[in-house]
């Protein structure tokens, strides 16, 4: 069954519409994602990309159900994750239950996170970028969020290959992301520059077998915070450029 389509956005504001959309989501998430049909692979992909050899402080921006907090979690990092749906939060609260772990859920937008520059060692992002109306400033945020030594984890894929098992916005809504088709490996590190990491490191390699259906390209790289000052302003990308 196609998946219902989100209600179209104020022309000034497309965040509620992406927030009802997950909100939405949010009862029945887990029970079609790739994290929790095969929640050990996952473990075991993002325990090397975070090179951890003791608890850190881990952030999880867009954690949406805690897919990345949860795994962060049960491998004994402190956690705190932010979503923009308290929906989504409740789900990912419950399921931390199940887990036995304890992670601090709060409700916030990537932009509007309540955390303090330079308090995380390790920050993850997992299919959320595709869903921002400003991807290449919420890398600039977790960049912000890092400590010196700090690191980022950051997942995502094209989705647009297999438009079937994915979720779907209104025209309007998709119109105005520019990574709704999803976004290449390539692509990804490009950005990781921009926002002023270092060089990324690939994990997805790691995957024995596709986490997706449909054969979806998908990465997980790590990248170092990179020197202060790195950035530029070269980085564009016109709606639906996959890089």
């Amino acid at each position: 069954m196609t998946p219902a389509a989100t209600p179209g956005p104020d022309k000034d504001d497309v965040q509620p519409a992406i927030t009802a959309h997950w909100s939405a989501r949010a009862p029945e998430f887990d029970g079609v994602a790739s994290h929790a049909a095969f929640p050990g692979l996952w473990r075991d992909v993002l325990e090397a990309a975070f090179q951890a050899d003791g608890p850190r402080d881990v952030i999880d921006l867009g954690t949406g159900t805690g897919a990345c907090a949860i795994v962060a979690a049960s491998l004994g990092h402190r956690v705190r994750a932010f979503d923009g749906s308290p929906e989504m939060l409740a789900a990912a609260s419950s399921a931390a239950h199940r887990a036995r772990v304890a992670i601090e859920f709060e409700v916030a937008l990537i932009k509007d996170v309540p955390a303090q520059p330079g308090s995380a060692d390790i920050v993850t992002m997992r299919n959320v970028l595709w869903t921002l109306e400003d991807p290449l400033e919420a890398l600039r945020v977790a960049h912000r969020l890092l400590r010196p030594d700090g690191l980022i984890v950051v997942s995502d894929g094209v989705w647009s290959v297999a438009p079937q098992y994915r979720a779907t916005y209104a025209p309007e809504v998709a119109a105005r992301l520019p990574l709704h088709d999803g976004i290449t490996e390539d692509a990804m590190r490009r950005m990781l520059a921009e926002a002023g990491f270092g060089e990324a490191t690939a994990w997805h390699h790691l995957f024995p077998t596709p986490p997706y259906p449909g054969d979806v390209p998908l990465f997980v790289l790590s990248a170092g915070k990179g020197e202060a000052g790195a950035a530029t302003d070269e980085w564009t990308m016109a709606p639906h450029d996959l890089g």
